[in-house]
């Protein structure tokens, strides 16, 4: 999601963020035992149906309960080992051999084998929305009760990063006895954490999982993760110490903050304006990139983010180990060139219709409407709750849309990959050409060549526009200057288990 402002601040409507004290029935400060920490969450989960986790806040969450086979390392550079305690491919990378690290238990007491991971690839690949993540996984072989051979249909070397992704949270083999719908509700995983409680807009609480295989992790006995919607309440709570860490706080909020309690994370987030080409009008691609030059990014950065991030240079999110820019040059504000290519098309037949969550700021919606208008393309404005929002994504069932993505693995093909898997990020435009990009990408092993292949996808997506990013936004994380080990990713995931006083 987006949270951002423009003239009137006192009129942003965002989610934000407080914590209850319920684990010691009090809201006087953090909590007096320095076993608990409490998080704010200003997005709803998604649950812990894998394949349905749509957001940042939801695959920490997720990732705490259902851990996935590899971790990532400090700065969201490097994969390191966890369930997987180590992992190769064969000479043609058309098979990969995944060790297990010996004695991991799920929460339930039983000891997680390769049995459990080749039932978990099943379900990673029949998903409708990450599936495609893992279509080269063919068969799975198991050696024994601590190797498993994923036997590919073709090259592809980034199921690695594949597998620290929290959508591939590792499960029992037939979800231990309980119907799919019923683990979904009451998931056992082999992560730091056991849910107490959870709902998607209310308290989840986590209680630290005694089996967990890290030794000395978690840190904390219980974590509390609160959501509520309301954007004063994120700095007071903060300032009294209601809260030990604050996720996705808005720009204003983080302004009004003394700025040490803000974690230092590079400028990474992506948010977009989602086009979704099944309109007539926004079928024709001059029309995408008009708008893309339409739009003030000065003016989306300076006042709608108070400067948390970097203008757009490109179509993927920045600060990864290679990340590019458009050859060309990303779109910029160009009144001029937006009206010349829009010479001789109709305009829309009725106006188009912006939709955004409560938890995107109303001056951001402004500032695309405003720009949208002096180029001569009328648009109206749809405020809707966060399931609407999400459920509009998932239908298509919008005209305009505003939407954050962000790469979740130090793999370059991170994002795109997920662009596909979400058909061209919620557009409905064609995945073919993009599809192909990133197969010759996993065929490789090439450094140099990999990096070619990125270029040659930010200039794709440049030029076909199915979005246009609005800016390389920084997630803004605050917290309690005591906590230790709060380690944020440039995408704003962190792991629950590292953290303590």
């Amino acid at each position: 999601m987006v949270s951002v402002w423009k003239k009137l601040m006192t009129m942003a409507t965002v989610v934000v963020t407080v914590a209850s004290m319920a684990a010691c029935g009090s809201r006087g400060g953090v909590s007096s035992s320095s076993k608990e920490i409490h998080i704010g969450r200003t997005e709803v989960f998604d649950g812990f149906n894998l394949d349905q986790e749509l957001l940042n806040e939801s695959y920490a969450i997720s990732s705490a309960v259902l851990e996935p086979l590899i971790r990532v390392g400090k700065q969201g550079k490097e994969l390191e080992s966890g369930i997987a305690q180590s992992w190769e491919y064969n000479a043609d990378n058309t098979a990969l051999t995944i060790h297990l690290t010996h004695g991991v238990k799920f929460s339930n007491g039983k000891t997680l084998t390769a049995k459990d991971v080749a039932f978990s690839v099943e379900q990673w690949k029949k998903g409708p929305n990450y599936g495609a993540n893992y279509s080269s996984i063919e068969s799975t072989t198991i050696k024994d009760d601590n190797t498993i051979v994923l036997n590919l249909s073709r090259p592809d070397t980034s199921i690695p990063a594949f597998l620290s992704y929290a959508v591939a949270g590792v499960v029992p083999d037939n979800f231990a006895g309980k119907t799919e719908k019923q683990f979904w509700q009451h998931p056992i995983g082999a992560g730091a954490f056991t849910v107490e409680k959870w709902s998607t807009d209310g308290d989840i609480v986590l209680d630290k999982n005694p089996k967990y295989y890290r030794k000395g992790y978690p840190k904390v006995d219980k974590v509390t993760n609160s959501y509520v919607s309301d954007s004063n309440s994120i700095a007071l709570q903060l300032k009294s110490k209601q809260l030990d860490i604050a996720n996705q706080v808005d720009a204003v909020t983080a302004k009004s903050l003394d700025q040490n309690l803000i974690a230092d994370v590079p400028a990474h987030q992506t948010p977009t304006l989602i086009f979704n080409v099944k309109n007539e009008y926004l079928s024709n691609k001059k029309v995408r990139q008009a708008i893309g030059y339409a739009l003030d990014y000065k003016t989306i950065l300076s006042t709608g983010f108070n400067g948390y991030g970097e203008i757009p240079e490109s179509s993927l999110p920045p600060n990864l180990k290679g990340a590019t820019k458009a050859s060309s040059g990303y779109y910029s504000y160009n009144v001029s060139k937006a009206k010349e290519l829009l010479q001789g098309i109709d305009k829309p037949s009725k106006p188009l219709e912006l939709m955004y969550s409560t938890g995107t700021g109303q001056a951001l919606v402004q500032i695309i409407q405003d720009d949208l208008e002096k180029v001569g393309i009328p648009a109206e404005l749809k405020k809707v709750d966060g399931g609407t929002w999400s459920a509009s994504l998932s239908d298509g069932d919008f005209d305009l849309n505003i939407f954050e993505t962000n790469a979740n693995s130090p793999d370059l093909i991170d994002a795109p990959s997920y662009v596909v898997s979400t058909k061209m990020l919620y557009s409905q435009d064609d995945t073919s050409e993009l599809s192909k990009l990133i197969e010759q990408y996993k065929e490789t092993s090439d450094a140099s060549q990999k990096a070619m292949i990125v270029q040659n996808i930010d200039d794709y997506l440049t030029d076909e526009a199915p979005y246009v990013v609005l800016a390389a936004a920084k997630v803004i994380v605050a917290r309690q200057t005591d906590l230790k080990g709060l380690e944020v990713e440039p995408w704003s995931c962190y792991y629950y288990d590292t953290i303590t006083r």
